[in-house]
């Protein structure tokens, strides 16, 4: 055999294995293995938990000018019990959550340190940097963890302690309470679904 040719025969293989090393197409669909699935415009985020399930935590909406600040659900993929609800709303809105300019006004670094439920009542303690707060940023946060607890089954009012101690803290209205607190204390900060009440018609006159 010429060198010619053993050079032609070496070229040939080499093409036939460069064929056999690339990605061929498919003629059909084809299903991806469960462990390479992932759910698009999903975050996954550890720390603040991903946006899905049927848990629901409240984060401030994107300011708008000339409102005020409003609540608005999202999705926790979290057990609907006290602790693990509020655990993932001290965790923060998430990357999506951010990148839509939702917030929290949480101090980062707050802690739940407990939450028991007694008869409607759950008693939430937390960790001194809530106490950092002050005036309208601490409603808002306020309002936050009442809303987020009263969407645990049986929870009828919120009583917030600091390090285990009883505190009084400001109603929407800037009122300072000893009660447990309720959503009815924060009017105005969620944005209702329901359509408005319709007009009372007006008594016709006898004729």
């Amino acid at each position: 055999m010429s060198t010619v040719q053993r050079r032609l025969g070496l070229l040939a293989a080499a093409l036939l294995v460069l064929a056999a090393c690339g990605v061929g197409t498919d003629d059909s669909p084809r299903d991806i293995p469960a462990v390479d699935q992932k759910e698009l415009g999903v975050n996954t985020d550890r720390g603040a938990g991903a946006t899905t399930g049927t848990a629901r935590i409240y984060l401030l909406s994107p300011v708008v000018s000339g409102q005020g600040p409003t609540l608005q659900p999202v999705a926790r993929d979290v057990p609907e019990t006290p602790t693990e609800v509020l655990t993932s709303l001290f965790g923060g809105a998430n990357t999506n959550e951010l990148a839509r300019q939702f917030r929290t006004a949480i101090p980062g670094g707050t802690r739940m340190l407990s939450a028991r439920l007694q008869g409607g009542t759950l008693r939430v303690n937390v960790s001194k940097e809530l106490l950092q707060l002050s005036g309208g940023d601490l409603v808002d946060a306020l309002a936050q963890i009442v809303f987020t607890a009263s969407e645990v089954e049986g929870v009828r009012g919120v009583k917030i302690l600091v390090d285990g101690a009883d505190q009084q803290w400001p109603a929407g209205d800037g009122a300072l309470q000893s009660e447990p607190l309720t959503v009815y204390d924060y009017p105005g900060l969620v944005v209702s679904a329901q359509p408005a009440y319709p007009a009372i018609p007006t008594p016709s006159q006898p004729a």
